[in-house]
């Protein structure tokens, strides 16, 4: 069995804290980072060789252990985003040695009625993802979590069987078969989730794309093409309520998008159970206001969810693109002190020394500006 030197008293100290700020319990920023350095092997090497992909997890979960982080090491597992698409019969290619990439399905979207999903284990990627969960824990143990699948939202499956732009035109010319396919996808998603789940001794919520716990919290979902391409009329139709169902189901989402999605958050915000957002903060991407008095959707969800908030080159804008540090010391921590007294998860600002400095820069800046840091 391969050994991880760990310290479970820190591990489950970094649990609390998150929990806790997951929870909204305590006025408390942590701040996280990913983008640990660590030897690896190309995705596509890992999804053929599972002794390859149990190279990459434990020295993953070994970097993450290491630095200064708030966030727990976990067991990683594989990217979700084609898993329920190929099951709906979407063709997948892998990129050279990146992750795979599905096309759609059927021509139009008139096609979705003769449009049947295989068994849930009938998808290579998901069947894929089951053994190397059995492997993983045979030969690790479940000291860690694992970290759980962040799946696609409904509609985002539906834009991925059917063209996106035929899609959105059915969703005012043909929306009895828009709601058929994300009724079909909601369900497959909803009995891949709980297999998944009751697979694992020791799952991570709420899963990739979050910094995760061993509480079960609810499960992510990445909302993207909904958030991003639907208006609020639209959106509060096709994607809110088999967002809501997921959320029954599971007793709490978390919902990741890229973009600016300020224009649903207000729908997103009537998802049932909903615990936390990601969203890239910055003028480039999704800008943050500037006073807590501002009518602004992100004051709207302060109140509601956690913030789980990073950044990135695009979402820091053209001033602030190759500038990280200056960008969280004049418009990120100003903006997010503002916001004193709620927890806040926070990604470390990038730094030319690595993610611990970031980490520990980031710390330091918080502690400047009189805001809550760990």
């Amino acid at each position: 069995m391969h050994k991880l030197a760990l310290n479970m008293g820190d591990v489950d100290a970094r649990m609390r804290l998150l929990s806790d700020a997951y929870a909204r319990r305590t006025p408390t920023v942590s701040v996280v980072s990913f983008n640990v350095p660590f030897e690896t092997h190309s995705y596509r090497d890992r999804f053929n060789d599972l002794d390859l992909m149990l190279e990459h997890s434990v020295r993953y979960a070994q970097a993450l252990a290491d630095s200064d982080n708030d966030m727990p090491p976990f067991i990683d597992t594989f990217c979700t985003v084609v898993m329920v698409a190929e099951a709906f019969g979407c063709p997948i290619r892998m990129q050279e040695a990146d992750v795979p990439w599905a096309f759609p399905a059927v021509e139009s979207v008139g096609g979705v009625w003769n449009t049947v999903p295989c068994k849930v284990k009938g998808a290579s990627h998901i069947r894929r993802m089951f053994e190397w969960v059995d492997y993983a824990q045979s030969r690790l143990g479940t000291d860690l979590p694992f970290w759980s699948l962040d799946i696609q939202s409904p509609f985002s499956v539906a834009a991925q069987i059917v063209d996106p732009t035929d899609l959105l035109a059915a969703c005012l010319d043909n929306p009895k078969a828009v709601h058929h396919l994300c009724r079909m996808v909601t369900d497959f998603t909803i009995e891949m989730m709980h297999d998944h789940l009751a697979q694992m001794d020791h799952p991570g919520f709420p899963g990739r794309n979050f910094p995760s716990i061993s509480e079960n919290i609810g499960i992510c979902i990445a909302d993207d093409t909904p958030a991003i391409m639907l208006g609020p009329r639209l959106y509060e139709e096709f994607a809110l309520p088999y967002n809501s169902e997921i959320g029954k189901q599971f007793g709490g989402v978390h919902i990741h998008s890229c973009g600016n999605y300020a224009h649903n958050l207000s729908g997103m915000l009537q998802i049932t159970n909903i615990r936390s957002i990601q969203f890239h903060a910055g003028p480039g991407e999704f800008d943050l206001p500037a006073s807590i008095e501002e009518q602004h959707p992100v004051n709207m969800a302060r109140e509601r969810v956690t913030l789980y908030i990073d950044t990135n080159e695009v979402s820091r804008g053209d001033d602030y693109a190759d500038r990280p540090r200056e960008f969280y010391a004049e418009y990120l921590i100003p903006r997010l002190h503002r916001n004193d007294g709620l927890s806040l998860i926070l990604d470390g600002c990038p730094h030319p020394d690595g993610a611990d400095a970031g980490i520990r820069w980031t710390r330091q800046a918080l502690e400047a500006t009189g805001g809550h840091s760990v």
